[in-house]
């Protein structure tokens, strides 16, 4: 059986990061890893528990209690499907507050190596999007894309996210939003997202001008070029 490999896919928010790995994933006939599920599954439930997000001792406390897992493009938590409802605006924020906590990090990063560990023992590729993917989880990975894009265009690709869901703010109030989460993403004390990604041995994809096939392809690129494929 050929040996699984891990691409990890870094950037800020609203790069579209989840979308490529997706779609990534359907390309190559790989795993979609989706960690930020993950911390969003945690912001989920603290919330419906009444759990205050700020409260570091009492979210930790829930850890245990909260079994994550995947089905295709389904995500469960303790058994239920929770896949649209940890897409609000709330539930992202959430996720953020909770993922700056070290040991919840600790804790779900521990839960994301296990399953492409997993996965990779079965010859499959996994890819995984995230903040510190190529830092902290998979420091190993076949390949690390950086995916960026500007401020102004991350904004408006949030924008359009919200408004599909019926969400009526301002593009002000998201770009504030893009601002406020690049700073609190790369300032925090544990696994920050990385100022200097191609230190880091990541490939820096700026897709402000690409379309998602475009991005694919540049992806597909790499692989490539570097012979893993």
């Amino acid at each position: 059986m050929k040996k699984g490999f891990v691409i990890a896919i870094d950037g800020p928010l609203a790069s579209g990061k989840g979308t490529i790995a997706k779609k990534l994933a359907q390309v190559l006939h790989g795993v979609d890893l989706y960690t930020g599920a993950m911390y969003r599954c945690v912001a989920y439930y603290c919330s419906t528990k009444g759990i205050d997000l700020h409260n570091d001792q009492e979210v930790i406390a829930q850890l245990g209690k909260i079994v994550i897992s995947f089905e295709g493009d389904e995500v469960f938590l303790n058994g239920d499907t929770v896949t649209e409802a940890i897409h609000t605006a709330a539930i992202a924020e959430g996720a953020s507050v909770v993922g700056s906590i070290p040991e919840v990090r600790k804790n779900l990063v521990m839960r994301q190596q296990e399953i492409g560990l997993a996965e990779m023992q079965h010859g499959k590729i996994i890819i995984v999007e995230g903040r510190d993917i190529g830092t902290v989880v998979f420091p190993d990975a076949a390949l690390k894309i950086y995916l960026t894009a500007s401020e102004t265009v991350r904004a408006k690709r949030r924008l359009a996210q919200y408004q599909r869901r019926g969400d009526t703010r301002t593009f002000e109030s998201v770009l504030d939003q893009i601002k406020t989460r690049d700073t609190r993403d790369k300032e925090r004390e544990v696994d920050p997202l990385t100022s200097d990604p191609e230190s880091l041995g990541y490939v820096i994809l700026d897709n402000s001008e690409m379309n998602e096939a475009q991005t694919i392809k540049s992806i597909l690129v790499e692989l490539r070029k570097r012979k893993i494929l």
